[in-house]
Protein backbone atom coordinates (compact mmCIF):
# COMPACT_ATOMS: atom_id res chain seq x y z
CA UNK A 1 0.00 0.00 0.00
CA UNK A 2 0.87 3.37 -0.91
CA UNK A 3 2.56 5.65 2.19
CA UNK A 4 0.78 9.08 2.62
CA UNK A 5 3.51 10.42 4.87
CA UNK A 6 3.83 12.93 1.94
CA UNK A 7 1.04 14.50 3.02
CA UNK A 8 0.85 17.74 5.05
CA UNK A 9 -0.17 17.99 9.00
CA UNK A 10 -3.30 19.71 7.18
CA UNK A 11 -4.20 16.13 6.28
CA UNK A 12 -8.09 15.52 7.95
CA UNK A 13 -8.67 13.98 10.99
CA UNK A 14 -11.73 11.65 11.45
CA UNK A 15 -13.70 14.62 13.08
CA UNK A 16 -13.00 16.69 9.78
CA UNK A 17 -14.07 13.56 7.70
CA UNK A 18 -17.24 13.31 9.65
CA UNK A 19 -18.31 17.27 8.72
CA UNK A 20 -16.58 17.22 5.31
CA UNK A 21 -20.60 17.23 3.65
CA UNK A 22 -21.85 19.87 6.13
CA UNK A 23 -22.35 23.04 4.72
CA UNK A 24 -24.73 25.52 6.03
CA UNK A 25 -26.85 25.97 3.01
CA UNK A 26 -27.70 22.24 3.19
CA UNK A 27 -29.01 21.89 7.13
CA UNK A 28 -32.88 22.05 7.02
CA UNK A 29 -35.32 19.55 5.75
CA UNK A 30 -36.16 21.73 2.38
CA UNK A 31 -32.16 22.53 2.00
CA UNK A 32 -31.57 18.44 2.21
CA UNK A 33 -34.56 17.67 -0.26
CA UNK A 34 -33.98 20.63 -2.77
CA UNK A 35 -29.79 21.32 -2.68
CA UNK A 36 -29.90 22.36 -6.54
CA UNK A 37 -31.17 26.11 -5.69
CA UNK A 38 -27.26 26.09 -3.76
CA UNK A 39 -25.60 24.26 -6.39
CA UNK A 40 -27.29 26.86 -9.14
CA UNK A 41 -25.90 29.35 -6.43
CA UNK A 42 -22.67 27.99 -6.35
CA UNK A 43 -21.93 27.53 -9.86
CA UNK A 44 -23.31 30.94 -10.44
CA UNK A 45 -20.17 32.38 -8.47
CA UNK A 46 -17.40 29.70 -9.80
CA UNK A 47 -16.62 26.15 -10.57
CA UNK A 48 -14.43 25.68 -7.80
CA UNK A 49 -15.40 27.71 -4.82
CA UNK A 50 -13.63 28.08 -0.98
CA UNK A 51 -15.52 26.63 1.92
CA UNK A 52 -13.95 28.25 5.25
CA UNK A 53 -16.62 26.87 7.68
CA UNK A 54 -15.02 23.06 6.67
CA UNK A 55 -11.53 24.31 5.08
CA UNK A 56 -12.16 22.73 2.11
CA UNK A 57 -12.31 23.26 -1.55
CA UNK A 58 -15.72 23.12 -2.86
CA UNK A 59 -15.46 21.09 -6.42
CA UNK A 60 -18.73 22.21 -8.42
CA UNK A 61 -18.17 22.09 -11.99
CA UNK A 62 -18.69 18.78 -14.13
CA UNK A 63 -15.16 19.31 -16.42
CA UNK A 64 -13.01 20.49 -12.64
CA UNK A 65 -15.10 17.72 -11.00
CA UNK A 66 -13.76 15.13 -13.89
CA UNK A 67 -10.37 16.50 -13.51
CA UNK A 68 -9.87 15.80 -9.65
CA UNK A 69 -11.39 11.89 -9.81
CA UNK A 70 -9.43 11.37 -12.51
CA UNK A 71 -5.92 12.44 -11.48
CA UNK A 72 -5.80 10.07 -8.76
CA UNK A 73 -1.71 10.87 -8.34
CA UNK A 74 -2.83 14.89 -7.33
CA UNK A 75 -5.81 13.95 -5.60
CA UNK A 76 -5.72 10.88 -3.18
CA UNK A 77 -8.69 8.60 -1.63
CA UNK A 78 -6.34 7.52 1.05
CA UNK A 79 -7.90 8.43 4.77
CA UNK A 80 -4.38 8.47 6.53
CA UNK A 81 -2.17 11.06 8.91
CA UNK A 82 0.98 10.30 9.44
CA UNK A 83 0.64 6.74 7.18
CA UNK A 84 -2.12 5.71 9.85
CA UNK A 85 -5.99 5.05 9.07
CA UNK A 86 -7.76 7.68 10.83
CA UNK A 87 -10.98 5.61 9.60
CA UNK A 88 -10.23 3.32 12.32
CA UNK A 89 -8.23 0.05 13.03
CA UNK A 90 -9.53 -1.91 10.06
CA UNK A 91 -7.92 -2.50 6.34
CA UNK A 92 -8.83 0.65 4.14
CA UNK A 93 -11.71 -0.31 1.44
CA UNK A 94 -11.53 0.13 -1.67
CA UNK A 95 -12.46 3.27 -2.07
CA UNK A 96 -9.63 4.49 0.53
CA UNK A 97 -6.85 3.57 -1.40
CA UNK A 98 -4.69 4.49 -4.62
CA UNK A 99 -2.76 2.50 -6.87
CA UNK A 100 -1.12 0.47 -6.51
CA UNK A 101 -2.81 -1.21 -4.20
CA UNK A 102 -6.16 -0.19 -5.87
CA UNK A 103 -5.39 -1.72 -8.75
CA UNK A 104 -4.42 -4.90 -7.60
CA UNK A 105 -7.68 -4.79 -5.49
CA UNK A 106 -9.56 -3.77 -8.33
CA UNK A 107 -8.11 -6.60 -10.25
CA UNK A 108 -9.36 -9.38 -7.95
CA UNK A 109 -12.53 -8.03 -7.53
CA UNK A 110 -13.64 -7.89 -10.74
CA UNK A 111 -13.02 -11.53 -11.39
CA UNK A 112 -15.72 -12.52 -8.86
CA UNK A 113 -17.76 -8.78 -9.91
CA UNK A 114 -17.92 -9.67 -13.93
CA UNK A 115 -20.58 -8.96 -15.88
CA UNK A 116 -21.44 -12.15 -16.26
CA UNK A 117 -21.69 -13.11 -12.78
CA UNK A 118 -24.25 -10.06 -12.72
CA UNK A 119 -26.44 -10.86 -15.68
CA UNK A 120 -26.75 -14.38 -13.65
CA UNK A 121 -28.91 -12.72 -10.58
CA UNK A 122 -31.38 -11.43 -13.25
CA UNK A 123 -33.64 -14.10 -12.81
CA UNK A 124 -33.20 -13.95 -8.84
CA UNK A 125 -33.54 -10.12 -8.99
CA UNK A 126 -37.07 -10.81 -10.87
CA UNK A 127 -38.40 -13.35 -8.58
CA UNK A 128 -37.44 -11.43 -5.38
CA UNK A 129 -39.23 -8.29 -6.91
CA UNK A 130 -42.13 -9.95 -8.05
CA UNK A 131 -42.45 -11.76 -4.50
CA UNK A 132 -42.15 -8.75 -2.64
CA UNK A 133 -45.29 -7.19 -4.98
CA UNK A 134 -47.21 -10.18 -4.51
CA UNK A 135 -47.16 -9.24 -0.46
CA UNK A 136 -48.13 -6.13 -1.64
CA UNK A 137 -51.18 -6.92 -2.95
CA UNK A 138 -51.58 -9.59 -0.76
CA UNK A 139 -51.49 -7.01 2.19
CA UNK A 140 -54.24 -4.74 0.90
CA UNK A 141 -56.43 -7.66 -1.07
CA UNK A 142 -55.56 -5.56 -4.09
CA UNK A 143 -57.30 -2.94 -3.49
CA UNK A 144 -55.97 0.69 -4.47
CA UNK A 145 -54.28 1.33 -1.23
CA UNK A 146 -51.50 3.77 0.35
CA UNK A 147 -48.21 1.95 0.20
CA UNK A 148 -44.69 2.95 1.36
CA UNK A 149 -42.50 2.06 -1.65
CA UNK A 150 -39.08 2.45 0.56
CA UNK A 151 -40.35 -0.03 3.25
CA UNK A 152 -42.18 -2.39 0.54
CA UNK A 153 -39.95 -2.84 -2.26
CA UNK A 154 -36.96 -0.03 -2.70
CA UNK A 155 -35.16 -1.57 0.28
CA UNK A 156 -35.93 -5.10 0.88
CA UNK A 157 -35.25 -5.69 -3.15
CA UNK A 158 -31.07 -4.29 -2.32
CA UNK A 159 -30.95 -5.53 0.74
CA UNK A 160 -31.98 -9.41 -0.49
CA UNK A 161 -30.12 -9.34 -3.15
CA UNK A 162 -26.34 -8.46 -1.60
CA UNK A 163 -27.43 -10.71 1.00
CA UNK A 164 -27.97 -13.92 -1.12
CA UNK A 165 -24.78 -12.79 -2.75
CA UNK A 166 -23.02 -12.33 0.47
CA UNK A 167 -24.05 -15.88 1.56
CA UNK A 168 -26.24 -13.89 4.40
CA UNK A 169 -28.98 -16.15 6.11
CA UNK A 170 -32.69 -14.61 5.67
CA UNK A 171 -32.93 -14.36 9.33
CA UNK A 172 -30.18 -12.01 9.25
CA UNK A 173 -31.36 -9.34 6.40
CA UNK A 174 -33.19 -6.76 9.28
CA UNK A 175 -29.66 -6.61 10.94
CA UNK A 176 -28.69 -4.90 7.53
CA UNK A 177 -30.72 -1.89 7.87
CA UNK A 178 -29.42 -0.91 10.63
CA UNK A 179 -25.40 -1.27 9.44
CA UNK A 180 -26.34 0.36 6.97
CA UNK A 181 -27.97 3.14 7.84
CA UNK A 182 -25.06 4.03 10.39
CA UNK A 183 -23.08 3.67 7.19
CA UNK A 184 -24.41 6.59 5.46
CA UNK A 185 -25.50 8.60 8.32
CA UNK A 186 -24.08 11.63 9.21
CA UNK A 187 -24.25 14.35 11.94
CA UNK A 188 -27.17 16.30 12.02
CA UNK A 189 -25.48 19.59 13.46
CA UNK A 190 -21.32 20.07 14.33
CA UNK A 191 -21.73 20.62 18.00
CA UNK A 192 -18.87 17.77 18.92
CA UNK A 193 -20.95 16.05 21.47
CA UNK A 194 -23.25 15.05 17.99
CA UNK A 195 -20.31 14.50 16.16
CA UNK A 196 -18.66 12.43 19.23
CA UNK A 197 -22.15 10.51 19.57
CA UNK A 198 -22.06 9.28 15.34
CA UNK A 199 -18.31 8.30 15.64
CA UNK A 200 -18.99 6.35 18.89
CA UNK A 201 -22.10 4.30 17.21
CA UNK A 202 -20.15 3.75 13.86
CA UNK A 203 -17.67 2.06 15.52
CA UNK A 204 -19.70 -0.12 17.59
CA UNK A 205 -21.35 -0.70 14.50
CA UNK A 206 -18.31 -1.72 12.83
CA UNK A 207 -17.13 -3.96 15.06
CA UNK A 208 -19.89 -5.93 14.56
CA UNK A 209 -20.13 -5.66 11.39
CA UNK A 210 -16.63 -7.42 10.96
CA UNK A 211 -17.37 -9.99 13.62
CA UNK A 212 -20.22 -11.02 11.59
CA UNK A 213 -18.51 -11.10 8.06
CA UNK A 214 -15.84 -13.16 9.48
CA UNK A 215 -18.30 -15.76 10.19
CA UNK A 216 -19.27 -15.59 7.14
CA UNK A 217 -16.24 -15.78 5.56
CA UNK A 218 -15.29 -18.66 7.64
CA UNK A 219 -18.74 -20.22 6.51
CA UNK A 220 -18.07 -20.35 2.75
CA UNK A 221 -14.08 -20.43 2.77
CA UNK A 222 -13.00 -23.47 0.38
CA UNK A 223 -17.02 -23.67 -1.10
CA UNK A 224 -17.96 -23.52 -4.64
CA UNK A 225 -21.69 -22.34 -3.94
CA UNK A 226 -22.59 -19.89 -6.59
CA UNK A 227 -21.99 -16.77 -3.86
CA UNK A 228 -20.59 -13.71 -3.91
CA UNK A 229 -18.51 -14.27 -0.98
CA UNK A 230 -17.13 -17.87 -2.22
CA UNK A 231 -15.85 -16.21 -5.52
CA UNK A 232 -14.21 -13.50 -3.58
CA UNK A 233 -12.91 -15.76 -1.80
CA UNK A 234 -11.02 -17.85 -3.98
CA UNK A 235 -10.41 -15.16 -6.98
CA UNK A 236 -6.33 -14.91 -7.09
CA UNK A 237 -4.40 -12.94 -9.46
CA UNK A 238 -0.40 -14.20 -9.80
CA UNK A 239 -0.89 -16.22 -6.36
CA UNK A 240 -2.28 -13.44 -4.20
CA UNK A 241 -5.44 -13.57 -3.42
CA UNK A 242 -7.74 -10.73 -0.98
CA UNK A 243 -7.09 -11.00 2.73
CA UNK A 244 -9.57 -11.73 5.59
CA UNK A 245 -9.29 -8.05 6.48
CA UNK A 246 -9.41 -6.61 2.79
CA UNK A 247 -12.41 -9.00 2.27
CA UNK A 248 -14.00 -7.82 5.38
CA UNK A 249 -13.81 -4.53 3.95
CA UNK A 250 -15.16 -4.69 0.83
CA UNK A 251 -18.49 -6.99 2.64
CA UNK A 252 -18.92 -3.69 4.17
CA UNK A 253 -18.44 -1.34 1.28
CA UNK A 254 -20.92 -3.66 -0.64
CA UNK A 255 -23.50 -3.27 2.16
CA UNK A 256 -23.17 0.36 2.36
CA UNK A 257 -23.15 1.12 -1.72
CA UNK A 258 -25.57 -1.84 -2.86
CA UNK A 259 -28.00 -1.56 0.00
CA UNK A 260 -28.34 2.43 0.37
CA UNK A 261 -27.78 3.65 -2.92
CA UNK A 262 -29.69 1.41 -4.92
CA UNK A 263 -32.81 1.92 -2.81
CA UNK A 264 -32.54 5.73 -3.66
CA UNK A 265 -31.86 5.23 -7.08
CA UNK A 266 -35.57 2.93 -7.26
CA UNK A 267 -37.31 5.55 -4.86
CA UNK A 268 -35.38 8.37 -7.00
CA UNK A 269 -36.80 7.28 -10.11
CA UNK A 270 -40.26 7.14 -9.01
CA UNK A 271 -40.36 10.40 -7.28
CA UNK A 272 -38.90 11.95 -10.68
CA UNK A 273 -41.97 10.05 -12.65
CA UNK A 274 -44.52 10.90 -10.04
CA UNK A 275 -43.04 14.62 -10.49
CA UNK A 276 -42.95 14.95 -14.02
CA UNK A 277 -45.82 13.33 -15.61
CA UNK A 278 -45.20 13.66 -19.06
CA UNK A 279 -42.01 11.75 -18.45
CA UNK A 280 -44.52 8.93 -16.45
CA UNK A 281 -46.65 8.87 -19.85
CA UNK A 282 -43.62 8.31 -21.91
CA UNK A 283 -42.68 4.76 -19.96
CA UNK A 284 -45.98 4.01 -19.67
CA UNK A 285 -46.57 4.21 -23.44
CA UNK A 286 -43.08 3.07 -24.19
CA UNK A 287 -41.42 0.73 -21.23
CA UNK A 288 -38.41 0.83 -23.86
CA UNK A 289 -37.43 3.85 -22.50
CA UNK A 290 -36.50 2.59 -19.08
CA UNK A 291 -33.18 2.59 -19.25
CA UNK A 292 -33.40 6.56 -20.81
CA UNK A 293 -35.35 6.87 -17.36
CA UNK A 294 -32.76 5.42 -15.19
CA UNK A 295 -29.81 7.35 -16.44
CA UNK A 296 -31.46 10.51 -16.50
CA UNK A 297 -32.37 10.23 -12.59
CA UNK A 298 -28.94 9.46 -11.74
CA UNK A 299 -28.17 12.78 -13.36
CA UNK A 300 -31.35 14.69 -11.72
CA UNK A 301 -31.56 13.09 -8.58
CA UNK A 302 -28.15 11.50 -7.81
CA UNK A 303 -28.42 8.85 -5.09
CA UNK A 304 -24.43 9.79 -4.29
CA UNK A 305 -24.11 13.69 -3.87
CA UNK A 306 -20.72 13.99 -3.07
CA UNK A 307 -17.21 12.79 -2.89
CA UNK A 308 -13.97 13.82 -1.56
CA UNK A 309 -10.40 13.61 -2.03
CA UNK A 310 -7.26 14.73 -0.02
CA UNK A 311 -4.27 17.52 -2.57
CA UNK A 312 -1.29 15.56 -2.57
CA UNK A 313 0.54 18.48 -4.01
CA UNK A 314 -0.31 22.27 -4.91
CA UNK A 315 -1.65 22.32 -8.12
CA UNK A 316 -4.90 24.46 -9.89
CA UNK A 317 -8.12 23.50 -10.87
CA UNK A 318 -10.95 25.97 -12.08
CA UNK A 319 -8.12 29.02 -11.58
CA UNK A 320 -8.25 28.01 -7.46
CA UNK A 321 -4.54 27.14 -5.88
CA UNK A 322 -4.58 24.00 -4.07
CA UNK A 323 -2.43 22.99 -1.29
CA UNK A 324 -0.95 19.72 -0.58
CA UNK A 325 -2.98 18.74 2.23
CA UNK A 326 -6.26 20.43 1.08
CA UNK A 327 -9.35 18.30 0.60
CA UNK A 328 -11.33 18.88 -1.84
CA UNK A 329 -14.96 17.61 -1.83
CA UNK A 330 -16.70 17.09 -5.35
CA UNK A 331 -20.43 17.66 -5.76
CA UNK A 332 -21.40 15.14 -7.86
CA UNK A 333 -24.85 16.18 -7.75
CA UNK A 334 -23.54 19.84 -8.77
CA UNK A 335 -21.85 18.40 -11.84
CA UNK A 336 -24.74 16.83 -13.05
CA UNK A 337 -26.21 20.41 -13.45
CA UNK A 338 -23.57 22.06 -14.83
CA UNK A 339 -25.39 24.27 -17.94
CA UNK A 340 -21.96 23.84 -19.91
CA UNK A 341 -22.75 20.35 -20.32
CA UNK A 342 -26.03 19.22 -19.92
CA UNK A 343 -28.62 21.54 -21.74
CA UNK A 344 -31.69 22.71 -19.39
CA UNK A 345 -30.16 20.47 -16.45
CA UNK A 346 -32.86 21.93 -14.13
CA UNK A 347 -35.61 19.72 -16.44
CA UNK A 348 -35.70 15.81 -16.49
CA UNK A 349 -35.65 14.38 -20.05
CA UNK A 350 -35.15 10.82 -20.01
CA UNK A 351 -34.87 10.84 -23.40
CA UNK A 352 -31.52 12.81 -23.14
CA UNK A 353 -28.51 12.02 -24.95
CA UNK A 354 -26.21 12.15 -24.53
CA UNK A 355 -25.97 11.59 -20.88
CA UNK A 356 -22.61 11.28 -19.09
CA UNK A 357 -23.54 11.71 -16.05
CA UNK A 358 -20.95 11.25 -12.96
CA UNK A 359 -23.51 9.33 -10.54
CA UNK A 360 -21.32 6.67 -10.18
CA UNK A 361 -18.23 9.17 -9.89
CA UNK A 362 -15.41 9.11 -12.55
CA UNK A 363 -12.07 7.38 -12.99
CA UNK A 364 -10.26 4.27 -11.41
CA UNK A 365 -12.67 4.16 -8.30
CA UNK A 366 -16.09 4.25 -10.99
CA UNK A 367 -18.26 2.02 -9.09
CA UNK A 368 -17.80 -1.18 -9.29
CA UNK A 369 -21.55 -2.02 -8.90
CA UNK A 370 -23.12 0.24 -11.33
CA UNK A 371 -24.81 -2.38 -13.58
CA UNK A 372 -26.21 -4.21 -10.48
CA UNK A 373 -27.90 -1.06 -9.43
CA UNK A 374 -29.46 -0.28 -12.46
CA UNK A 375 -30.68 -3.40 -13.35
CA UNK A 376 -32.35 -3.96 -9.82
CA UNK A 377 -34.00 -0.38 -10.70
CA UNK A 378 -34.92 -1.38 -14.35
CA UNK A 379 -36.23 -4.64 -13.28
CA UNK A 380 -38.13 -3.10 -9.84
CA UNK A 381 -39.77 0.10 -11.94
CA UNK A 382 -40.75 -2.00 -14.91
CA UNK A 383 -42.39 -5.17 -12.67
CA UNK A 384 -44.36 -2.07 -10.59
CA UNK A 385 -45.28 -0.63 -13.93
CA UNK A 386 -46.60 -4.19 -15.16
CA UNK A 387 -48.87 -4.83 -12.08
CA UNK A 388 -50.73 -1.49 -11.56
CA UNK A 389 -53.37 0.56 -13.05
CA UNK A 390 -52.69 4.03 -11.23
CA UNK A 391 -49.97 5.69 -9.41
CA UNK A 392 -49.94 8.78 -7.46
CA UNK A 393 -47.38 10.39 -4.67
CA UNK A 394 -49.44 11.30 -1.19
CA UNK A 395 -49.00 14.46 -0.42
CA UNK A 396 -46.30 14.16 2.82
CA UNK A 397 -43.89 16.33 3.96
CA UNK A 398 -40.56 14.01 3.03
CA UNK A 399 -38.39 13.08 5.44
CA UNK A 400 -34.41 12.97 3.88
CA UNK A 401 -31.49 10.77 4.86
CA UNK A 402 -29.38 12.73 7.33
CA UNK A 403 -26.14 12.21 5.41
CA UNK A 404 -24.20 15.05 4.15
CA UNK A 405 -23.46 12.70 0.66
CA UNK A 406 -26.29 10.25 0.22
CA UNK A 407 -29.44 11.82 -1.42
CA UNK A 408 -32.86 10.25 -0.66
CA UNK A 409 -36.01 9.99 1.18
CA UNK A 410 -36.74 7.51 4.52
CA UNK A 411 -40.20 6.81 3.27
CA UNK A 412 -42.13 7.46 0.13
CA UNK A 413 -45.84 6.70 0.59
CA UNK A 414 -47.24 6.76 -2.78
CA UNK A 415 -51.39 5.46 -3.79
CA UNK A 416 -51.74 2.21 -5.94
CA UNK A 417 -54.26 0.68 -7.80
CA UNK A 418 -53.50 -2.59 -8.97
CA UNK A 419 -54.74 -3.94 -11.88
CA UNK A 420 -57.11 -6.79 -12.20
Amino acid sequence: MESMNHESSHAPNVQNLMTGFVRPALRTREQRLNPFPWYRACLSQGTVLRDETSQSWDVFGYEEAQFVLKNHAHFSSQRTVDGQNVLGNYAPSILNLDPPRHTQLRRLINLAFTPKAIASFQPRIETITHNLLDAMKQETQGKSTEVDLVAALAYPLPVIVIAEMLGVPPEDRDKFKRWSDLLVEGPSDLRPETIMDLMTRRAAGRKELDEYFRNIVQLHRGKDDGTLISALISAQIENESLSLEELLSFCVLLLAAGNETTTNLIVNAWRCLLEHPEAFAMLRENPGLIDGVIEETLRYYSPVQATSRIVTEDIEVGGQKFSKGDRAVVWLGAANRDSRIFENPDTFIPTRSPNHHMAFGHGIHFCLGAPLAKLEAKIAILAMLSQIDEVSAVPTDLTPIISGFVYGVKSFPIQVTWAL
